[in-house]
């Protein structure tokens, strides 16, 4: 195998990534585990590509701590196969890249029709992707039992597939079950079944264990951001990328996704499309935040790229993830979450509007605040009870929340 910088070999797996046609989800998560092992690589001091080199991450995502699930391991082992295929012969290996399954005529003419559809009621990219993959993960299911109609599909066929499901997370199994009745539901729409079977998945009462999230007090919030060196440049990058998720209560995703054409300094405002629904917003921008991302901006890679968060190894490319960073940052600050909650850059904005509800501020407010299209929303952030509410303290120390 020639020798060949990391970084490189990096940037030429990710352009074939694009030239083979993946999904977009597909391709950032891929490649997210690809710097991932690129910052590996450089807290080793391995410059050049091996496999050896591969080995030896593929080890440490073994032994991580909390240990990855299981599916989470395969998947990161599937990318790394990738990257050693491109390395071996600068393409893909007989058998790495799935080949789309071949449907029969009318299966591929409802995907056509539903994503017509999806398009029509103004989905995302990214949503319309899910309800593909989904689709067709039944179809195949279908065409095991023999059923190459989509007017053939009877309750029995719906009761075998839920069966699938067995040792799903409830709060996946919630997903699967709500693709699945709209599946069903535009079947009927779109006139590929005689009669609406969407009544024939059960409508399961999951719970709220497995779906608490952590809202924030604010000496917490303070704690994180000190244990953040913003002495140096990757300290006040993430810094500003934290600190808008408090006081903006934003997607990582729309963080991720911010351009240095989306602010109008003269007004303070940010106006951005979201990556979710692809709706646009616009947010105010206050003296807190602003200060973090001028702070970062002064020490911002020269880069050819128009997002405002990059990466700080070469080529300086738009950042795919920070979800590892924040939760170092939450270890290192010793900070307690309930058992089974979620505490991750998204327990951010629901605390963000916990804390809004909690100073009367009106829902018809927030929810456009957030990004959404209506108030019910506002019920996926919101896990306390009134009185816990009543407790949440409305300011983070060095400023307002908004």
């Amino acid at each position: 195998m020639p020798a060949i910088s990391i970084s490189k070999l990096i940037v030429g797996a990710t352009t074939a990534l694009h030239e083979l046609g993946y999904a977009d989800r597909v391709i950032e998560y891929t490649v997210a585990t690809w710097r991932d092992f690129e910052q590996f690589c450089n807290e080793h001091n391995f410059t050049t590509y091996n496999s050896d080199v591969k080995e030896k991450f593929i080890v440490k995502i073994q032994a991580c701590d909390p240990p990855l699930k299981h599916e989470t391991i395969q998947r990161k082992i599937s990318c790394m196969k990738k990257l050693d295929a491109f390395a071996a012969k600068n393409s893909w290996e007989k058998g790495i890249v799935l080949q789309k399954p071949v449907l029969p005529v009318c299966f591929n003419e409802f995907l056509n029709a539903q994503d017509d559809l999806l398009i029509k009621k103004d989905y995302s990219k990214r949503t319309r992707e899910t309800v593909q993959i989904f689709s067709v993960k039944f179809m195949l299911f279908l065409m095991e039992k023999g059923i190459l109609s989509l007017f053939e599909i009877r309750a029995e066929h719906i009761s075998d597939f839920l069966l699938t499901f067995s040792g799903y997370a409830r709060s996946t199994l919630r997903g699967e079950l709500s693709r699945l009745r709209q599946f069903l539901k535009r079947l009927y729409l779109l006139g590929y079944a005689d009669i609406d079977l969407s009544g024939c998945v059960p409508q399961y009462h999951l719970g709220t264990s497995d779906s608490l999230v952590k809202i924030w007090e604010s000496d917490e919030i303070s704690k994180v951001l000190e244990v953040v060196d913003v002495s140096n440049p990757r300290g006040k990058r993430d810094n500003a990328i934290i600190v808008i998720a408090i006081q903006l209560g934003m997607r990582t995703a729309d963080i991720l996704n911010i351009k240095l054409s989306d602010f109008d300094w003269e007004t303070g405002s940010m106006y951005f499309s979201q990556s979710k629904n692809g709706k646009p917003n616009a947010l105010p921008l206050n003296e807190i935040v602003g200060n973090a991302i001028i702070d970062y901006l002064r020490v911002r890679p020269e880069t050819a790229s128009e997002h405002l968060f990059v990466n700080f190894n070469p080529p300086y490319e738009k950042m795919i993830r920070f979800a590892p960073s924040f939760l170092r940052y939450f270890n290192r600050a010793n900070i307690e979450a309930p058992k089974d909650a979620h505490h991750g850059m998204h327990s951010l904005r629901a605390t963000a509007a916990t804390k809004l509800l909690a100073a009367n501020i009106s829902p018809d407010i927030i929810f456009p605040f957030l990004g959404h299209a209506d108030r019910e929303a506002l019920g996926h952030y919101i896990r306390l009870d009134i009185e816990s509410l009543r407790e949440c303290a409305l300011s983070f120390k060095n400023g307002e929340l908004i």
